[in-house]
């Protein structure tokens, strides 16, 4: 049986946004973007590398199942 587990909560407990935010702005990174963020592509790149996504394709459809918008 595989147990799903949401990695999000998981990320947003460990490293809220307001610390990336933190590490971004010592790097001198201002996030432009108005529908995905710099956090939003952290935790799509997380739960693609735990869930084994085949690619970009194949987390586009499954991003709404992980909490992240639509990009």
């Amino acid at each position: 049986m595989k147990h799903r587990t949401m990695l999000a909560p998981i990320l947003q407990s460990i490293i809220p946004k307001e610390e990336l935010q933190l590490l971004l702005h010592q790097a001198n990174y201002v996030d432009t973007a108005r529908k995905f963020t710099v956090y939003e592509l952290f935790v799509f790149l997380a739960e693609a590398a735990l869930q084994q996504w085949d690619g970009y394709r194949d987390g586009e459809k499954r991003m709404a199942a992980c909490g992240l918008p639509k990009a």
